[in-house]
């Protein structure tokens, strides 16, 4: 669920790997839905998976595909081999999360770096549906401790990639989700929330490290 194209698909696929890019609901080539529930995306990877007929997969998300590959592995963990989530936004876990309001946005830098990527490859920005903004970002407005309780199924050996102080997102939330997880890594990589754009070559690194 990172950009089929991108530096780290062409690298996995130099050493041998087989790289299957996923456009959630609403994002790229799979078009507008009706409904945009957290766990429709989960559903519809689910649906992926099952099509490919393979045992186990590894699974690389940003963002909202990391979050859609972390439900997943919630549902089925002894499907994931191994799990790279890059700057996941967490479920907010109680009134003192949603009064940090870590909710999924972008600050001023990133939607300047945005600008740039969408005048060199307007392509992905055309086919985003706008309509799903609102239903995504309410969900992330309501606390759920059960969520992260249930991070205890995930066996998956997990990377949790955060953008650092540069992202919306604040690193301390992903160190703690990373904390939760049973077999949770971290590591900070200072280039704000799209570190596979801004920083190719060190997540690339780290993605293939964790992978291996």
């Amino acid at each position: 669920m990172t950009p089929r194209g991108g530096p780290l698909a062409r690298r996995l696929r130099r050493g041998g790997r087989t790289v299957i890019s996923v456009d959630l609901r609403g994002h790229g080539r799979t078009g507008p839905a009706e409904s945009y529930l957290l766990d429709d995306f989960r559903d519809d990877l689910a649906a992926v998976v099952a099509d490919l007929d393979v045992d186990s997969i590894d699974l690389v998300g940003h963002s909202l595909g990391a979050h859609t590959a972390l439900r997943y592995a919630i549902a089925a963990p002894d499907r994931i081999r191994r799990l790279v989530l890059e700057e996941i936004p967490p479920m907010p876990r109680d009134h003192a999360d949603l009064a940090e309001d870590i909710a999924p946005s972008s600050t001023l830098g990133e939607r300047i770096r945005g600008i740039g990527a969408v005048v060199l490859n307007p392509i992905p920005f055309l086919r985003f549906d706008r309509a799903l903004a609102d239903p995504v970002l309410t969900a992330f407005t309501v606390a759920d401790p059960e969520w992260w309780r249930s991070l205890r199924r995930v066996s998956a050996p997990t990377l949790v990639v955060s953008g650092g102080s540069r992202s919306f997102l604040p690193p301390k939330h992903l160190r703690d989700l990373a904390s939760a997880l049973p077999a949770g890594d971290f590591v900070t990589i200072d280039a704000g929330h799209s570190v596979h754009r801004d920083r190719p070559v060190e997540f690339a690194d780290a993605v293939c490290t964790h992978l291996r």
